[in-house]
């Protein structure tokens, strides 16, 4: 989860730099940074609901 916050943080600071430098560049590059700090929050997720599924198709 501190990855999660740590890659929301790079998406605020890549829009206060777009602001800032006037391009786009800074936000496409926090905001890619974001994504790959979010990737294990996203694959334990999905890992938990395809769990769930299982079990419940085992029923």
């Amino acid at each position: 989860m501190p990855l999660y916050f740590l890659g929301l943080g790079f998406i605020m600071l890549g829009a206060g730099l777009m602001d800032y430098f006037d391009s786009l560049v800074p936000m496409a590059a926090c905001a890619s940074a974001g994504v790959m700090l979010s990737a294990p929050l996203v694959k334990q997720l999905v890992r938990r609901f395809l769990g769930r599924r299982m079990d419940q198709s085992a029923d």
